[in-house]
């Protein structure tokens, strides 16, 4: 299985909305696991996006969503999952969301 992307990205955390930057990788297979950093000592969680994802909004689709502290409106993502979850991300470009 290979790597297909890596790098860092914001995340929105559930409770208390706070942004957070966590390493992420997207696995050839569909899994995309994030970590506290980039030496992936811990794993926070991951989700198998072939499965588990039914839509990834783009920025445009994100309304309520407000981009962390000198980020853009365009770098903004989510996943939407199957069990309810939503997973805001920031990337540091439009290009990178992409």
């Amino acid at each position: 299985m290979a790597m297909v992307k890596s790098g860092w990205l914001h995340r929105q955390s559930t409770i208390l909305r706070r942004w957070k930057k966590n390493w992420f990788d997207l696995w050839s297979d569909g899994r995309l696991v994030f970590y506290n950093d980039q030496q992936r000592r811990d794993m926070e969680d991951d989700i198998h996006m072939r499965l588990d994802c039914i839509n990834i909004r783009n920025s445009a689709a994100c309304h309520e969503l407000n981009p962390p502290e000198g980020k853009r409106r365009d770098s903004l993502l989510q996943i939407v999952c199957r069990d309810g979850r939503i997973i805001s991300l920031c990337a540091d470009s439009a290009d990178d969301a992409l």
